[in-house]
């Protein structure tokens, strides 16, 4: 009987085969390190430096807080984020 190595996890976000050394575990699934990106700002994630929402990670930090936190999170009210910050959307940072 010939040796087959056993089948490779496929990474969620990409769908192709995740090597060990290529590996970030997280929400009990094997993704690419550079597949692990926050959902709205589309930033690598570490393992660990992030918060899920419906399958979906994202910034622990400014963008979970800005899409799913309370309202007024933030900074005068408005839902934003680290990737929307000085985007000249904000009033409270025009003169």
């Amino acid at each position: 009987m010939p040796f087959k190595a056993p089948a490779n996890p496929k990474c969620p976000k990409c769908g192709k085969d995740v090597y060990f050394a290529e590996k970030a575990t997280a929400m009990g699934k094997d993704w690419h390190k550079s597949c692990l990106k926050c959902g709205k700002c589309n930033k690598v994630l570490a393992n660990g430096g992030f918060l899920e929402h419906e399958g979906t990670p994202y910034c622990e930090k400014p963008c979970y807080g800005a899409l799913f936190g309370p309202a007024g999170y933030g900074r005068g009210g408005g839902v934003e984020s680290h990737k929307d910050f000085g985007s000249g959307s904000n009033a409270l940072l025009r003169k």
